[in-house]
């Protein structure tokens, strides 16, 4: 097992991949991953400036934001602007290809995000107001499909200390297209309390890892964790919402987050 040191603390890196570890076990180890990571976003709050809604999915071919994307959200608009005033719609989507055609009749901007390793028919679809002088809050909404097979995980790397708790990990899905390698981070994640750097060392062991895979190009999506993201040497591909979660520092600071894609060469690409 290999290691990484922050501060005084030593941990284990327990490094999982589809060539040595059998499906199963990998997604449950990634559930275990995301557990932590969804306990770490009860930390965040929403933006007092925008609305966020999660579109029921249930059955794909019968559900009325998929069937009338329009009419959902037309009626959404009607209601919130009883109380307050919309200056932006965002929609983030895994089914854009099913939504393209009527969203974009209607007025929005589609705009395709591209993520060889991530989930197919990912859009974003905007819409301002006829009126630019019009200010208001951000109704966004996402609607994905979190059952796609595409991104069920292919690699997971737990942290551990050395009691063997677990005190983190990342997942994601690798694939190749065009003659090169790509990943897609769905997670990194830590327990709170944890050294500083902690997070950075496990981030440079994840791509480490992906560069002995070969892959050339890291994707993901953050909510909450840009400016770490960034730091490391991501690069924002797409700024969908400004301000998007909220929470408040150790310094007792508000701080704010946007939502953002964003992307890392790992390795040159194949000439």
């Amino acid at each position: 097992m290999a290691t990484i040191t922050a501060g005084a603390e030593a941990f284990g890196l327990n490094v999982m991949t589809r060539a040595d570890t059998p499906r199963e076990r990998l997604d449950s180890q990634a559930a275990a991953i995301y557990r932590i990571f969804a306990a770490r976003e009860r930390e965040f709050g929403f933006g007092p400036d925008v609305v966020v809604e999660y579109p029921a999915i249930g059955e794909p071919q019968t559900c009325g934001f998929l069937t009338d994307p329009v009419g959902h959200v037309a009626a959404r608009v009607a209601e919130i602007r009883k109380s307050r005033p919309i200056s932006r719609i965002v929609v983030l989507t895994t089914y854009g290809r099913q939504l393209l055609e009527p969203l974009s009749a209607a007025g929005y901007t589609a705009l395709r995000i591209d993520m060889p390793a991530g989930p197919d028919h990912t859009y974003a679809f905007i819409r301002d107001p006829d009126d630019p002088a019009t200010a208001g809050c951000t109704l966004y909404l996402e609607a994905v499909d979190e059952a796609d097979e595409k991104i069920r995980p292919s690699f997971v790397i737990e942290l551990v200390d050395r009691s063997g708790r677990l005190c983190g990990g990342a997942c994601g899905s690798i694939h190749a297209r065009d003659g090169q390698r790509f990943a897609y981070l769905a997670t990194l994640t830590l327990v709170p309390g944890l050294p500083p750097t902690t997070g950075t060392r496990l981030a440079e062991a994840v791509f480490d890892t992906l560069r002995q895979q070969g892959v050339t190009t890291l994707h993901l999506g953050t909510q909450t964790a840009g400016r770490f993201y960034e730091k490391l040497g991501f690069r924002v591909t797409h700024r969908l919402v400004k301000a998007l979660r909220t929470r408040v520092l150790a310094s007792g600071k508000p701080s704010s987050d946007d939502l953002v894609m964003m992307s890392l060469d790992l390795l040159p690409a194949p000439a």
